[in-house]
């Protein structure tokens, strides 16, 4: 009986060596500092230099026909002027089953810095002969949605992109 305590005894003696010696270990290392660091502040950067903007009325207005015209505004909120700044504009049916994708592309060759341009799309919101035959469901309460996604991309880097749903009858 003498024995176990003497290794149970011995065995904690050991381990609050080894802990105490690893705590002194920790705080040498992290001694005081000799100066005061500062966090250097953040590179002042003001936010996206692209932006796109949509016209909410005309968003309101949209109805499944062919020929509907959208606006989306293109500013540069940057420094610098951009060139080439490549718009397309996706339209899908919020049901994800169909596969009724329809792109419009435009190009704006040079956005000064500071400016803003609108660039006009007409889009076909009318039926695909796809989603014509797919009435078997019973009507639902809502009518049918659109999902409008429109990206603008740069060969300097910038890009935005705005995205709205909107119901079409």
């Amino acid at each position: 009986m003498k024995e176990a305590a003497l290794w149970i005894s011995g065995a904690a003696f050991a381990f609050l060596a080894t802990a105490g010696a690893f705590l002194l270990l920790a705080n040498l290392g992290t001694g005081p500092s000799e100066r005061n660091l500062t966090p250097e502040p953040p590179p002042a950067e003001s936010g996206p230099a692209l932006e796109l903007t949509l016209n909410q009325n005309r968003l309101a207005s949209l109805r499944a026909l062919p020929g509907q015209e959208l606006e989306v505004g293109v500013r540069n909120a940057g420094d610098e002027d951009l060139s080439h700044v490549n718009l397309t504009v996706e339209v899908s049916s919020e049901n994800t089953a169909l596969s009724d994708a329809r792109y419009y592309r435009d190009n704006v060759n040079e956005l000064p810095a500071g400016s803003s341009v609108p660039v006009l799309f007409y889009l076909d919101l009318s039926q695909t002969e796809s989603t014509m035959g797919t009435t078997s469901a019973p009507a639902a309460p809502e009518p049918p949605r659109k999902i409008i996604e429109v990206r603008a991309t740069t060969p300097e880097g910038e890009s935005a992109i705005k995205t709205a749903i909107v119901p079409v009858v």
